[in-house]
This record gives structure tokens, C-alpha cells and sequence, in this order.
């Protein structure tokens, strides 16, 4: 029984300082791990993660446009910079730059038919990325893995 009365049926155990540094080694480690393999996923389509991720973050809204401060809120590294990103991906062709009507200092992003056709290619693929994950861990895995990491944000 616990102070209140109630039976604790999950005591809490105490977490050794050990267990969170392995915790934030293995983030770290299975992130980098991950990166590198979307980075060569991406490399022959001239692309990085971070700028697949605002293909995919335009795509979605599409035909819709969103401000640059919209897009980096979006994006999972809010320290990136998204205004060089967008300049990047508009040299390419991949999405429309212009200003907002509403606040001409602020530039709107839309995507181009050629982003959405990469997007494309890229999804036929992704099977090829997917299966880094899907070699080590069942769907069962999967599916914990994320609940864990959803509880963590």
C-alpha cells in the first residue's frame, strides 16, 4: 500500500544515471544511423533529409503555399535553416519562392509539378529505406519504438 491508501501495482524505479547515458547514446546513435541512411538513400536524387522533409511538408498542404517560419516549425530540427533550404530546392526547380501577400518582408513556399514528380520517384523506392529498419526490427517493434518515442516528446 502507498501513503494514499491505494495499491502501487508498478512502483517506480529508480533509473541509474548509467541507464540515461546509454538511453541518450542509443537516440543519438540510431538517429545518426538513420540520417546516414537517407542521406545515401537521397544522394542520387541531389537531395539532403532536411530538404526531402520540406518537399514532404509542401506536398502534404499542396495546393496550398506556407511561410518559411511555417515550414521550420514543421520540420523535426527547428534550428535548421529553412530559408537557405527553400533557396536550395527553388534553384533546383523543386518549389515556387514569392512573396506573401500579406506581409511582403515574408517569402511563401509552394511545390512545383518537378518537386512533386521527385517525391514520386523517391516513394516508389522506399522500400529500399524502409528495410534498414525493417531488417532489425518486426512490425510489432515498430509499432513500440513509436509509442515510446511519441511519449518522449
Amino acid at each position: 500500500m502507498s501513503i494514499t491508501g491505494r495499491q502501487n501495482d508498478n512502483p517506480k524505479k529508480i533509473v541509474s544515471d548509467d541507464q540515461f547515458r546509454e538511453l541518450r547514446f542509443n537516440l543519438l546513435h540510431s538517429c545518426s544511423w538513420i540520417n546516414n541512411g537517407m542521406r545515401q538513400f537521397l544522394l542520387p536524387h541531389a537531395i539532403t533529409p532536411k530538404q526531402y522533409s520540406i518537399l514532404r511538408i509542401l506536398n502534404e498542404r499542396q495546393p496550398e503555399s506556407l511561410s518559411i517560419q511555417e515550414i521550420r516549425d514543421m520540420l523535426a530540427d527547428k534550428m535548421s535553416d529553412a530559408s537557405r533550404l527553400v533557396d536550395r530546392l527553388e534553384k533546383k526547380g523543386l518549389l515556387d519562392k514569392f512573396p506573401s501577400d500579406q506581409d511582403r518582408r515574408s517569402n511563401r513556399a509552394r511545390i512545383t509539378t518537378q518537386g512533386i514528380e521527385l517525391l514520386t520517384l523517391i516513394h516508389k523506392n522506399r522500400g529500399q529505406l524502409d528495410a534498414i529498419i525493417s531488417d532489425r526490427l518486426s512490425e510489432t517493434d515498430i509499432d513500440h519504438l513509436n509509442e515510446l518515442l511519441e511519449r518522449l516528446r
